[in-house]
C-alpha cells in the first residue's frame, strides 16, 4: 500500500514538474529574445512620455481600444485569452503587446502551437516592463504604411508632408486606414470611406 501512495505522488509531482519546466524555457527563451532585440535596437524605449498625438490616439482607439491600458499590467495578454475561452464579453482584437510581440518575432514567424506560447510569454514580459503609450509608439515605430513606407513619421511626411504630431482628425484617420489596408492609398475613395468609418468609430462611446 505504501509503494502504491508514493508512486501515485510521484505521479503528481511529476506531473506540476513538467508543465512548470516548459513555462520557466519559455520564460528564459522569451527573455533572451528582447534582450537581444533590445541590444540590435529592434526595440527601444520611446523618447516621448506623455499624452497621445492625435495620430497616435486614433490609431490606439481603432486597433486596440477593447484591450487597451495606460498603466504596465503583467500578463494581461494571459487573462484576456483567459477571458475568451470562458466569458461571453471578453475583450474583442489583441493587445498592442502581441503587436510588438509579433514585430519582435518576425523572422520566426509562424502559426505552430509553439510559435504562438513564445508570442504570449513575450508580450507578457513587455507588459511588465512597459505601458501602452510606450508600447504603441514602438509598434509605430517599424509598423509598414505600405509601398515601403515603415514607420509613423517616415509615413507623415511622404504622404501628407509633415510630422506626424501635426496630422489633423482626417489625416490620422486616413494612416490609421493603412495599417490593416496599404493598399487602400491607391483608391482614393476606399481610402476616404474607410478613414471616415474609422472616425465615427473612435467617436461611439465604448460597450
Amino acid at each position: 500500500m505504501r509503494a502504491i501512495f508514493i508512486f501515485l505522488v510521484l505521479l503528481i509531482v511529476i506531473a506540476m514538474a513538467v508543465p512548470a519546466t516548459f513555462a520557466v524555457r519559455f520564460w528564459m527563451e522569451s527573455a533572451s529574445i528582447l534582450a537581444r532585440a533590445e541590444q540590435s535596437g529592434a526595440v527601444r524605449t520611446p523618447a516621448a512620455r506623455g499624452r497621445l498625438s492625435a495620430v497616435e490616439r486614433t490609431i490606439a482607439m481603432d486597433e486596440f481600444r477593447d484591450t487597451w491600458r495606460t498603466h504596465a499590467v503583467p500578463c494581461r495578454t494571459a487573462a484576456f485569452l483567459w477571458a475568451d475561452l470562458t466569458m461571453d464579453d471578453a475583450p474583442s482584437g489583441v493587445s498592442v503587446s502581441q503587436k510588438v510581440a509579433t514585430a519582435i518575432l518576425s523572422e520566426r514567424r509562424g502559426t505552430s502551437i509553439r510559435w504562438q506560447i513564445r508570442r504570449l510569454v513575450l508580450a507578457c514580459q513587455l507588459e511588465q516592463r512597459f505601458d501602452d503609450p510606450q508600447l504603441l509608439r514602438m509598434w509605430l515605430a517599424t509598423a509598414s504604411f505600405g509601398q515601403d513606407v515603415v514607420g509613423i513619421e517616415s509615413a507623415a511626411q511622404a504622404i501628407f508632408g509633415k510630422p506626424s504630431a501635426e496630422l489633423n482628425a482626417e489625416e490620422s484617420a486616413k494612416l490609421a486606414a493603412l495599417l490593416r489596408a496599404p493598399s487602400l492609398r491607391g483608391q482614393p475613395e476606399r481610402w476616404a470611406e474607410r478613414a471616415r468609418a474609422i472616425q465615427e468609430r473612435i467617436a461611439a462611446p465604448a460597450n
